[in-house]
């Protein structure tokens, strides 16, 4: 439900904020122990609200970030990272591909293709964590299917975390954990969750309509 602490979890993950009491390990390494911007070079993270900038889908994916890199490879890693965000071919079916121009805010392309051009960002850093806080909220149902398929090209890649109210956007993903006023109130699988007639999960299922 809003208010449940979806977003604040993600905060204490990214160390935003601190536990008033307890400790976060990341692999087995205390918070406290953590160079915190070494930590947060290692996570992407994907909101709503995306940012698109007046320039060509292949600066908007590498930001110009890695000034080692000769063109080439930068241009590799470009490709990459789009094929990852399940955007490459969208991208490579227009007249100018890479160096197309998208306009002010990404105006000359929808939504959902802005949000998958904003996943392909951050997976140019390659990143050890993704989050998406509700990333696939607002689009259209074939956007978000387009983004669960780059989600799905992602597993064994990194590791992802996906905050969202829509469960066919958390379908397949390898472990679903279900909030309650800060607490958490059911942890596994869809497939064991929703096997289980009283669970939380089921009666989302019931209420979304969601075809197991």
């Amino acid at each position: 439900k809003s208010g449940c602490g979806k977003s604040t979890l993600a905060d204490l993950i990214t160390l935003v904020i601190k536990p008033e009491k307890g400790e976060i390990f990341i692999d087995d390494i205390a918070s406290s122990e953590l160079k915190l911007s070494s930590w947060r070079n290692q996570i992407g993270y994907v909101s709503q609200e995306t940012i698109i900038f007046d320039d060509s889908i292949a600066n908007n994916i590498s930001q110009y970030k890695n000034n080692e890199l000769n063109e080439d490879e930068i241009n590799q890693k470009v490709k990459k990272a789009a094929t990852l965000a399940n955007i490459d071919k969208f991208i490579e079916s227009l007249p100018d591909s890479y160096d197309t121009l998208v306009g002010e805010k990404g105006i000359k392309i929808s939504g959902g293709q802005k949000q998958r051009l904003f996943i392909a960002r951050e997976l140019f850093r390659m990143p050890k964590l993704l989050i998406l806080d509700e990333a696939t909220s607002a689009l259209d149902s074939q956007s978000e299917l387009n983004i669960q398929k780059s989600i799905d090209n992602l597993k064994g890649e990194i590791t992802i975390i996906v905050i969202a109210h829509r469960l066919s956007t958390i379908k397949n993903v390898d472990r679903i954990i279900i909030l309650d006023k800060g607490e958490i109130i059911e942890e596994g699988s869809f497939k064991d969750l929703s096997k289980e007639k009283d669970s939380y999960l089921t009666k989302l299922i019931n209420n979304q309509n969601i075809n197991l």
